[in-house]
């Protein structure tokens, strides 16, 4: 009798998500980094990959290793860094290994088992324009390419009819568009990998956030590594336009630092020979 069975999606619980104001600081951390140049993608997108790998580590060449949400290998790649460590790749997701949705893994590593760095990042159906992928309590929140981002709000009492956003990654702006009734106050959670304040030691720093075109003060809850928790008084009016600027906003235009990639011929010779016999270990 034949079993057949099904695998369940993985989960990298040892998988750095790097924000774009902290590269410098984990490149001196680690021996090899590797980040995308966005969180979320479609099965239509191309994946800016950029790392560093410091030079003094630069013996081995780099391998890079992508696997889909049940632990199954997309794609391996092979090439040495630049003379200064720094690398880039691009991945491209309309292909059949990659028609899961879910959370990808890619790995890159240098010789030894401690040179190793992983990365993770999701792809779902539909990104431009799919608004309803956001949650009942999530404003859809749309770029400047028409990637969605949602963000997470609650309010105290009342009803909130309706909501949209729209993230400026120039002018470091989240607009929140909303109209409701008998609303005391609401409450972003927003994701630090899309929008941000910081100072330039890299600690938190206040948000500027206007109501309908007047600047208004704003109590910051408890905010933890991932979002940053913002109460606002809501106008007795019920249709506000809710402006909130900060210093750092997910880049929607090329990698965090488009770094140009020089593959030497003999990592092309090394590759041939070495993924066939290879058995790469996650």
């Amino acid at each position: 009798m034949v079993t057949i069975s099904y695998a369940e999606p993985m989960k990298c619980m040892n998988c750095v998500q790097i924000p774009s104001y902290e590269i410098d600081h984990y490149k001196e951390m680690f021996p090899i980094t590797v980040w995308t140049n966005s969180l979320v993608y479609d099965h239509h997108s191309t994946i800016k990959v950029s790392g560093y790998l410091k030079p003094q580590n630069t013996v081995a060449p780099i391998l890079a290793v992508v696997t889909n949400p049940v632990g199954n290998v997309v794609t391996v790649q092979q090439f040495v860094s630049e003379g200064d460590g720094n690398f880039s790749f691009e991945l491209n997701t309309s292909g059949p290994l990659w028609s899961q949705n879910g959370e990808y893994v890619l790995k890159v590593q240098s010789g030894a088992e401690t040179r190793q760095f992983k990365t993770k990042f999701t792809l779902v159906s539909s990104l431009a324009g799919d608004i309803d992928r956001c949650g009942t309590n999530e404003i859809s929140t749309m770029g400047k390419t028409g990637r969605i981002y949602c963000i997470p709000y609650h309010i105290s009492d009342g009803v909130l009819n309706s909501k949209k956003g729209t993230l400026n990654s120039d002018s470091k702006t989240l607009t929140l568009e909303l109209k409701g009734h008998d609303i005391k106050s609401i409450t972003f959670d927003i994701p630090r990998y899309v929008f941000d304040s910081k100072s330039p030691t890299n600690d938190d720093s206040v948000f500027t956030v206007m109501s309908n075109g007047n600047v208004v003060k704003y109590n910051e809850l408890t905010s933890d590594s991932v979002s940053r928790h913002i109460q606002i008084d809501y106008p007795s009016s019920g249709k506000v336009t809710f402006e909130i600027v900060g210093t750092h906003a997910i880049p929607e235009f090329g990698s965090i630092a488009v770094l140009i990639l020089i593959v030497a011929i003999t990592s092309i010779l090394i590759v041939n020979k070495s993924i066939s016999h290879r058995i790469v270990k996650f």
